[in-house]
């Protein structure tokens, strides 16, 4: 027996975490099997500046809708391996931007090749193993946006009150 499955939907964050780990640690070793150093965590940041071009860290953070704090810790650990290099922002001198280095770029590239193999296995699973793959992910994001509506605190407060 699964006993957060049991426990039902209030361990929804901790299916949600489980899940992640799994599919993070699989994707990390075929990282490593491709030759490529960057964190399978860090892979949106690197493929958002290649898209985007230098960036201040509260802008990357709030692009993929992470906490500000684990954004400095991801860039730290990129900055480490060489993928990415503080610059300074031509619009305001006390401020600096992040912009990937060559081999960052390097990695970008086959990360994005990667990521065509990947969204076709990704796709593969989610209809196979949980419906539809377009309505899963649209189930996710109805309730993170439901969730930036009215946070889980609110909601308990709400059920409280009636």
């Amino acid at each position: 027996m699964d006993f957060i499955a049991y426990l039902g939907p209030a361990f929804v964050a901790h299916r949600l975490r489980r899940l992640s780990a799994q599919i993070v640690v699989d994707i990390a070793r075929e990282l490593v099997d491709l030759g490529l150093t960057v964190p399978s965590r860090s892979a949106s940041t690197v493929l958002l500046l290649a898209h985007s071009g230098p960036l201040g860290p509260v802008d990357i953070a709030r692009t993929l809708r992470l906490s500000h704090p684990l954004m400095v810790r991801a860039l730290r650990a990129l900055k480490d391996l060489g993928l990415v290099r503080a610059v300074d922002d031509p619009a305001d001198q006390r401020r600096s931007r992040v912009e990937l280095t060559p081999a960052g770029h390097a990695e970008a590239e086959k990360l994005a090749a990667f990521n065509c193999r990947l969204d076709t296995a990704m796709r593969d699973i989610l209809t196979t193993k949980a419906g539809a793959a377009d309505a899963f992910l649209a189930s996710l994001d109805a309730i993170s946006e439901a969730l930036d509506q009215l946070p889980i605190s609110a909601r308990l407060t709400l059920k409280q009150d009636a």
